[in-house]
């Protein structure tokens, strides 16, 4: 029996209930939709197609064609299993940018070490924002391929464009900032940072 079902077990059965898919269908998709907020590569894609089919929650079908591809769709006991899973609390929502812990760490490096990691972290925003306007494009072009779901879909990249702009505007203000420093050690809590700390607890108040 493989490991317990994990969130991303249930991101890839929630695909299978929509509609079948084969394993490089499906990881198109995912690009296309779980990549932007729970990344996941293709191995692990795969990977979780087998263990949802040992389970039970999903079934392979060998399709025949001009190459053999094999079918993944969902069982009754999956369609179940993420009826249950949804009634469930979700985890904490969590972040992850190495751009983040560089900035943490800039202290370990030169002040051209944070620069190039904070400019690489603006440019890598700016590449996926691109991306994301494309797919926009797309969806009003077109309505994309489940035009049913927009209502669904259309919130989650209302919160991801906003995400991303925050995050070229925190890297544009720390570029700024960075200029001022002296170096990247020993610099303390500068005026503007103090303004910025303060205007956080004052929205609190």
């Amino acid at each position: 029996m493989p490991s317990a079902p994990t969130a991303t077990s249930f991101a890839v059965l929630g695909l299978l209930a929509v509609q079948p898919w084969t394993a490089y269908e499906l990881v198109a998709q995912s690009r296309r939709s779980l990549h932007w907020f729970w990344p996941r590569s293709e191995a692990h894609l795969y990977a979780e197609l087998k263990r949802l089919e040992q389970r039970g929650y999903a079934e392979a079908e060998v399709v025949r064609g001009r190459r053999q591809r094999t079918r993944y769709s969902i069982t009754a006991a999956g369609r179940a299993a993420l009826a249950e899973w949804l009634t469930t609390e979700p985890a904490p929502p969590s972040l992850e940018i190495e751009g983040f812990v560089r900035m943490l760490l800039g202290d370990q490096g030169t002040k051209d070490d944070l620069r190039r990691a904070v400019e690489t972290t603006e440019r890598q925003a700016r590449r996926v924002r691109s991306d994301g306007v494309a797919l926009i494009e797309g969806l009003l072009a077109t309505g994309g391929p489940f035009q049913q779901r927009l209502h669904l879909i259309e919130p989650l990249i209302s919160f991801y464009d906003e995400f991303n702009q925050l995050l070229l505007r925190w890297c544009s203000e720390t570029l700024a900032e960075l200029e001022s420093w002296p170096d990247v050690r020993d610099v303390g809590l500068t005026p503007r940072a103090r303004e910025r700390l303060e205007q956080i607890v004052s929205k609190e108040s």
